[in-house]
């Protein structure tokens, strides 16, 4: 039995209405097709940028945070931290006794407090507890960090080390015998990556605290 939308019509006619109403052709899902194709190429180039940008924002956000981290360690284990900044890399070290008292090996991993009085060169004095390193592969690939002052000088090597009184002190050589002195510069670390739309640049305050910023 036909239903009732079909009632009266020539039996030709109300079966060209059913089998009109099945789908699109072929010309139809082809235009669809180049349509969504057209849109993806032209969103495509933002879609990448916006990542890019994205993996700078993260790459700003973790070096800021390793910064205020080693102010924190140094308060929190009474020992003195050193942020050492070379070519963008970023390591955090701790100052250690380094050698046996009487006869303890045990006592080589002991805190020691003082920034001037250790040798950050020697690997005995010191071991490696954090760090930021732009890879030459992965999330941060290409990315460049370039240093400056808050005169807009660059710096491309720089030591800055927290006790834990809170005090701080920097230098900008890292080699042996190059004294501090009491900090008192901001410096400015700037991230950047080729295709990004916009570097980001972190502040490191004296008193150890990070501030992101986009120029």
């Amino acid at each position: 039995m036909r239903g009732r939308w079909n009632q009266g019509l020539p039996i030709g006619l109300a079966r060209s209405r059913r089998f009109g109403s099945r789908g699109f052709t072929l010309i139809e899902l082809c235009a669809v097709v180049l349509i969504i194709t057209v849109f993806a190429a032209v969103a495509l180039p933002t879609a990448v940028t916006q990542l890019r940008d994205r993996r700078v924002q993260e790459a700003a956000r973790r070096f800021g945070m390793v910064y205020r981290e080693a102010r924190m360690r140094a308060l929190g284990r009474g020992s003195a931290v050193l942020v050492r900044i070379v070519g963008g890399t970023m390591t955090v070290l701790e100052a250690q006794v380094g050698v046996a008292i009487d006869g303890d090996v045990g006592c080589t991993a002991l805190p020691v407090s003082s920034c001037l009085n250790t040798d950050w060169n020697a690997v005995t004095a010191r071991r490696v507890v954090d760090g930021f390193s732009v890879a030459a592969s992965g999330e941060f690939s290409n990315l460049t960090v370039a240093m400056s002052d808050s005169q807009d000088n660059s710096v491309p090597n720089l030591d800055i080390c927290f006790t834990p009184m809170g005090r701080a002190f920097e230098r900008r050589a890292v080699v042996t015998g190059t004294p501090f002195t009491p900090i008192a510069n901001a410096y400015v670390a700037t991230l950047s990556r080729p295709g990004s739309a916009r570097p980001r640049q972190v502040v490191l305050m004296p008193n150890g605290s990070a501030r992101l910023f986009t120029p």
